[in-house]
């Protein structure tokens, strides 16, 4: 591996981090897929040629790994539904707004997180999002324009006034 690409790979990190959050809703799962995903990663570098950003070939990789993780636990127990811890806490937000979008965003279906993080939060495209996940690119725009209609509504959900009702 040469140097260059050792930078790459390290300024993946960070956004690998956070598709790998969204992917396992789990912060210790997360950072256990980030190791297997490098240690794949570092194994099959030499397969890289001319990729000036290793983000969308780390991303396929930690898809396909969560995938095969999930199936091989699912098949020995069902997990225990556990709740996320936040992705920061909140005295580091300056703005509510901001809490409440995350919020929303954690109670968007796997689908709709994963295709926001990837064209929304780290800017990739289209075709690149498609063959990260292995679905077509009007899906990829359907599930983008589904999901940001669904984190709209929970968060306009999430500021309108409470009604008691009179008895």
């Amino acid at each position: 591996m040469n140097e260059n690409t050792d930078i790459r790979l390290q300024r993946a990190i960070p956004a690998l981090r956070r598709y790998s959050r969204v992917l396992t809703r789990d912060q210790h799962r997360a950072d256990d897929l980030v190791q297997d995903c490098l240690e794949r990663a570092l194994t099959r570098m030499h397969q890289v040629r001319d990729l000036s950003d290793l983000r969308p070939w780390l991303f396929t990789i930690a898809y396909r790994l969560n995938i095969s993780q999930w199936r091989r636990l699912k098949s020995l127990v069902m997990p225990a539904e556990t709740s996320p811890d936040p992705i920061q806490h909140a005295n580091q937000i300056p703005h509510l707004e901001w809490k409440e979008v995350i919020n929303a965003f954690e109670r968007l279906s796997d689908e709709h997180r994963q295709v926001l993080l990837l064209a929304g939060v780290e800017g990739l495209g289209y075709g690149t999002v498609s063959d990260i996940l292995g679905i077509p690119i009007g899906t990829v725009m359907s599930r983008l324009s589904r999901a940001r209609d669904a984190l709209h509504r929970l968060v306009d959900q999430d500021h309108r006034p409470k009604i008691r009702r009179i008895k």
